[in-house]
């Protein structure tokens, strides 16, 4: 699993520990956000799991869309499953690589496609449920967020400021260090540079939207590819966590506008009530970790072939994480019957 190029997924998750309880003013800029996965009934189970503080999981979805003149559906470039347990007091970050090689149920006669293009091929509810049958682990609830998410979210917060593990130049437009609008960071520094004409260099201390986005969407340069731009999500992340210590950064009605336009969920109001009143200190010990796999061409496209081992190996930690069972990981395939040749994986589970 890896994770995200539009880290904006975890803003969200950090505002249903946090920012729940504005219910008047925020009640209607919520319900433009909301969506139906599944029927009636998952509803009123999942209400029950949150009113009886048991752990729950939540899908994050992020969309290579909204931003950079892309208005099309897009494909679900960030995919990671966060568990919540307020016993164990942990949150748990799951990452599925982009590139996971995977069948699409209905779609067979496509394979080989690409995790993220289940979406894009079917519905935010066929895409629940294929990854929770892929891991063998219930999701309890969805948040599809969109590229220009990040931007908002980063800029309403006041920016971040995240200590670069690499020096690197990227320009969101080419996605690589060409052309003219270019952020240049440099290992070990919380500050960058920033220039729109390729020779007038502007320094920055904080990071904002625009600069977060490049920091995290990097990978062609990256020694360690897509899981190097994971580690670089992460940090954001953290970052924005700590800008959570002081909740009423968030609280605020424009916040949640731009909120209400780049994001759909199944959580409703009760539930963001409910997981801030119950769940506060799951936050105090985060753990991440990604899903790897090993590299494969076909037909000149590149894919992740993961491991049934790995694949496991995810299962395992999601289910650890939610107090359930072990169980087999589902079908690596996700639905397809005839077997392919998966080569022999070349690394565990690593935990940042």
């Amino acid at each position: 699993m890896h994770k995200i190029r539009k880290i904006s997924l975890f803003v969200i998750f950090i505002l249903l520990i946090f920012v729940g309880y504005k219910y008047l003013s925020l009640s209607g800029l919520l319900k433009k956000t909301n969506i139906s996965i599944g029927d009636k009934s998952k509803s009123v189970k999942n209400n029950s799991t949150l009113s009886s503080k048991k752990p729950f999981s939540v899908l994050l979805l992020g969309t290579d869309t909204g931003d950079l003149g892309r208005t099309d559906k897009g494909r679900t470039d960030t995919l990671m499953i966060v568990t919540v347990n307020p016993k164990k007091k942990t949150t748990t970050m799951v990452s599925i690589p982009r590139d996971t090689m995977v069948a699409i149920p209905g779609l067979e006669d496509t394979f080989p496609q690409k995790i993220n293009a289940v979406y894009t091929f079917t519905d935010l509810n066929q895409t629940v449920n294929g990854i929770s049958k892929y891991l063998n682990v219930p999701i309890n609830f969805v948040a599809l967020v969109n590229m220009g998410g990040l931007i908002k979210m980063v800029d309403k917060v006041g920016g971040v400021k995240v200590k670069s593990p690499l020096s690197f130049a990227y320009n969101p437009y080419t996605a690589h260090d060409t052309g003219n609008d270019l952020y240049k960071f440099i290992k070990g520094s919380t500050s960058y540079y920033h220039t729109t004409n390729g020779v007038d260099w502007t320094k920055h201390k904080t990071m904002f939207g625009n600069a977060a986005l490049a920091f995290a969407r990097m990978r062609y340069d990256d020694p360690l590819g897509d899981y190097g731009r994971m580690l670089r999500q992460r940090l954001v992340m953290q970052a924005l966590l700590n800008k959570a210590k002081n909740p009423t950064i968030f609280l605020s009605n424009s916040f949640f506008e731009s909120l209400s336009k780049n994001v759909k969920t199944n959580l409703t109001l009760n539930d963001l009530l409910l997981i801030a009143k119950n769940y506060k200190k799951a936050k105090e010990h985060i753990k991440s970790y990604s899903i790897y796999g090993t590299s494969d061409w076909e037909d000149g496209v590149s894919f992740q072939v993961v491991s049934k081992t790995n694949q496991q190996r995810g299962t395992n930690i999601i289910r650890r994480s939610l107090g359930l069972s072990k169980a087999t990981t589902g079908s690596s395939l996700m639905g397809k019957t005839q077997e392919i040749n998966v080569p022999e994986d070349v690394t565990d589970i690593l935990g940042q």
